[in-house]
């Protein structure tokens, strides 16, 4: 039998709630899927707006297995033919790309409005905010070219079996289309022994 996973998020107040998705969507507040509430709006001419940025990662619930890394994260590489906007991914300038659980902060914004970029320097995710490289177009990122997110190796004597958290969050330009978007499908895997 193999190792089972899940993909978790976290929500809420530091230190964030685990919570395990089938669904997470882009939004501007602190919540796993608000459905049409809390929409990313299309910003006013000359301003970009982004989505509250969202936590993505993976916990090892059981299974058998030896040993779990290179945990890598995807997209279908077509978010801005899709969608008309971006998403941005956060990167670091040394090391993994991930984000520890313990270093998660609570996204941050004018609810329903919109969010604060990662990098932003007063209200950015102090993990990244500070770092030079700054986050990537996440359509760079695809089952052919993932983001090694986590190279931790987890084994059954780990004393965690959550990975690193992937940091992302929907980009709107003044040119973004306005309405519902369609379901985008990004995914996370990793090697197994």
């Amino acid at each position: 039998m193999a190792a089972v996973v899940q993909i978790i998020g976290y929500y809420g107040a530091a230190p964030g709630t685990k919570t395990a998705l089938t669904v997470q969507r882009y939004c501007t507040d602190n919540q796993r899927d608000p459905g049409l509430a809390f929409p990313c709006n299309v910003p006013p001419s000359g301003m970009t707006y982004y989505s509250y940025w969202v936590f993505t990662g993976a916990e090892i619930v059981g299974g058998t297995y030896s040993q779990l890394s290179n945990w890598r994260w995807f997209t279908p590489g077509s978010i801005k033919n899709d969608w008309s906007g971006m998403v941005q991914v956060a990167l670091k300038d040394t090391g993994d790309p991930g984000c520890p659980v313990g270093n998660y902060a609570p996204p941050a914004g004018v609810q329903g409005q919109y969010g604060y970029d990662i990098m932003d320097p007063g209200h950015g995710v102090p993990y990244f905010k500070n770092d030079v490289i700054g986050c990537a177009d996440a359509d760079l990122y695809t089952t052919t070219n993932p983001l090694v997110f986590d190279r931790t190796v987890f084994t059954p004597q780990s004393a965690s079996k959550i990975t690193k958290l992937v940091c992302h969050q929907y980009v709107l330009e003044d040119d973004t289309t306005f309405g519902e978007k369609g379901e985008l499908s990004n995914g996370i895997r990793w090697q197994e022994i």
